[in-house]
């Protein structure tokens, strides 16, 4: 490769068994014996080692029961409490942050990532140049390793459900090149044999009430979030949802540390609900709302970087990108709402049938607007082979976070790498995740989503001032009894 602009790829990263050459002054780490790791200048990296193991860190990891404990610290203490990679995963379930972790040992070395897979990781199942190699995105890998196009993948993109959709993905592990795989969250990749392997669910969540729920949550992210305003300059993005609105009620301690924005995208109006109420409602908490406004389209220049830096990058968040840029010239890191879909049964929300029915690949694909693409198809397929016994989990909550989070989210917020330093969400945590899942889903669906407006609640009163979206619809005769019903259980 050769790459002399440090604007391009920011945070990316290729490991594999030799250094790579011609990336102009992006760091060069030996991991293991034979692994070695290549990374944009700025990717945080920290490693650890004793007599036995050796862990390296990607990106930021934090620690909600130790707030000011550094990268290096948390590192430290994994690696004097775990004898597995299996101790060393379950280790890892309260922290937060977006990280990759590679531990070696001896003749064996893994890699897994933070719980929603954020920090992402691809990687070639076959030998390629020597060994497997694992990159941040698949144009990287491709570059690095010369690789073409499939022609499944080129029949895949030159679909209309491909071509028109805005926010486009791929489904499961597939990607543009046969040779490269996604190692989707809840998995590990044995560096080694170049074969991913699932470790959770490894059995049924353990019911917890709403009381208990609230109680998580309302000590968890705050702990998260304070955990990050100690070592980034933050702001969040605010909209009128319900997944900002709780983080805005998780930082009520840190509330004067952040920047609050919302970006106005090309084609918004000035009055749009996601613009107007975040203003309205800081305004009244005291507090600047800053609104960031996008062109249509993204200039040439940027144009150019933003494409190269991320395969098939969405043309749809280009002009958000470069507006956030010319605002943040990548001095602050993004603090966002994203994850908690995951305990909101959205997924569900759409196909209400398949409560009562098993869930086939062709539901996946019509779900994520596939329907009828073998390429899509079968990788679905495969993804539902591979869940096994699934130890009670839903199989559309579990996909919601696999693939709505894992893939697509995942992969828009590497692209918007080129315009934040960083960004954090502080769903992405396991034991937050776990936790929302783990409350009866009654409290978690629409219309009321009473576990997140208890918890904001709990928090920061104060927030709920103003309404937040999607507003509940009227309810009729029968509706209004069913929540009254829902009030007097709850």
């Amino acid at each position: 490769m050769d790459v002399e602009d440090t604007r391009l790829f920011p945070n990316q990263f290729l490991l594999g068994p030799k250094a790579v050459d011609g990336l102009r002054e992006w760091q060069a780490l030996r991991v293991g014996e034979d692994i070695h790791l290549t990374a944009h200048p700025g990717l945080n990296t920290v490693q650890v080692s004793d007599a036995h193991y050796s862990l390296t860190l990607l990106g930021f990891i934090l620690d909600p029961a130790d707030p000011a404990a550094n990268d290096k610290a948390i590192l430290q203490h994994l690696l004097n409490s775990f004898s597995s990679i299996n101790e060393l995963i379950d280790a890892t379930g309260t922290y937060g942050g977006r990280w990759i972790i590679v531990a070696t040992q001896a003749q064996h070395a893994v890699l897994f990532t933070d719980a929603l897979g954020l920090r992402q990781a691809f990687f070639t199942p076959q030998r390629h140049a020597g060994g497997i190699w694992v990159g941040s995105q698949p144009g990287i890998l491709a570059e690095c390793l010369g690789l073409d196009m499939g022609e499944a993948a080129r029949t895949f993109v030159d679909t209309h459900a491909f071509r028109n959709h805005s926010e486009s993905r791929w489904p499961t592990t597939r990607t543009p090149y046969k040779e490269v795989r996604h190692l989707l969250p809840n998995h590990y990749l044995d560096l080694h044999a170049g074969q991913d392997h699932r470790y959770w669910p490894q059995r049924p969540l353990e019911p917890v009430s709403l009381e208990d729920g609230v109680d998580k949550l309302a000590h968890l992210l705050p702990a998260l979030i304070e955990a990050a305003v100690m070592r980034f300059d933050l702001t969040l993005g605010i909209t009128a949802g319900w997944d900002s609105r709780l983080v805005l009620a998780a930082s009520r301690n840190v509330k004067d540390k952040l920047g609050y924005m919302t970006v106005r995208q090309g084609k918004m109006p000035d009055t749009a609900r996601d613009i107007v109420t975040p203003s309205r409602l800081l305004a009244r908490l005291g507090l600047q709302h800053q609104v960031v406004k996008a062109a249509p389209y993204m200039s040439g220049e940027f144009s150019y970087r933003f494409k190269r830096n991320v395969c098939f990058a969405h043309d749809h968040y280009g002009g958000d990108a470069e507006a956030i840029l010319a605002w943040s010239q990548r001095r602050k890191v993004a603090l966002t709402g994203s994850g908690a879909e995951i305990g909101r049964c959205s997924f569900r929300d759409q196909l209400p049938d398949l409560d009562r029915r098993p869930v086939t690949g062709a539901d996946l694909a019509r779900l994520q607007k596939m329907g009828g693409l073998d390429f899509a198809l079968q990788g679905f397929e495969e993804w539902l082979t591979g869940l096994g016994e699934g130890h009670g989990q839903n199989v559309l909550d579990l996909f919601e976070w696999e693939q709505g989070h894992g893939n697509w989210l995942a992969m828009t917020q590497l692209e918007f790498d080129c315009a934040w330093q960083d960004i954090f969400t502080p769903y992405n945590c396991r034991e937050v995740l776990v936790t929302l899942l783990s409350v009866d889903e009654r409290y978690r669906r629409r219309p009321d989503y009473r576990l997140f407006h208890a918890t904001i609640g709990r928090l920061w009163p104060a927030v709920l001032c103003e309404p937040i979206s999607p507003q509940p619809r009227p309810p009729g005769r029968i509706g209004r009894k069913l929540r009254r019903l829902f009030r007097v259980g709850g």
